[in-house]
């Protein structure tokens, strides 16, 4: 037995190229990242911009800011649009967010609404509707 071809087939092709150089390397493209491996994002994972955007609004107005009112009020909002249309991952930072808020709006309504009261109370008693002292 020979290594010689049989009688009907035909020769091996050269590879393209210079003669006594090797054969060229297959070329492979970038390496894909499968689902899950490293590198990869997949566009449902990770908080949202609504919900962590009511998680800082609150956080800010519980300690920093409050007394405006209105960003309690958007991040109230933001925070149940936050929690109906975005993914799971997000949902810690929504409850976190509804949370601050609407314990920041009910702290300084209760200041607001305790100034109102002092104001109208020191009020009634400085323009002496009851004549005691005459």
């Amino acid at each position: 037995m020979s290594n010689q071809p049989h009688a009907g087939t035909p020769p091996d092709p050269a590879p393209p190229g210079y003669p006594g150089q090797p054969a060229p390397q297959p070329q492979y493209g970038a390496p894909t990242n499968y689902l899950g491996g490293p590198g990869y994002v997949d566009s449902t994972s990770g908080p949202r911009g609504l919900s962590l955007s009511s998680m800082i609004i609150g956080l800010t107005s519980l300690f920093i800011a409050g007394w405006f009112i209105v960003p309690q009020i958007v991040g109230i909002v933001l925070g149940h649009i936050g929690l109906s249309r975005e993914s799971p991952q997000g949902r810690p930072f929504s409850i976190t967010g509804l949370v601050t808020n609407y314990l920041a709006l009910l702290i300084y309504v209760g200041i607001y609404a305790f100034f109102i009261y002092l104001a109208a109370s020191l009020t009634t008693y400085s323009t002496g509707t009851g004549d005691t002292w005459s």
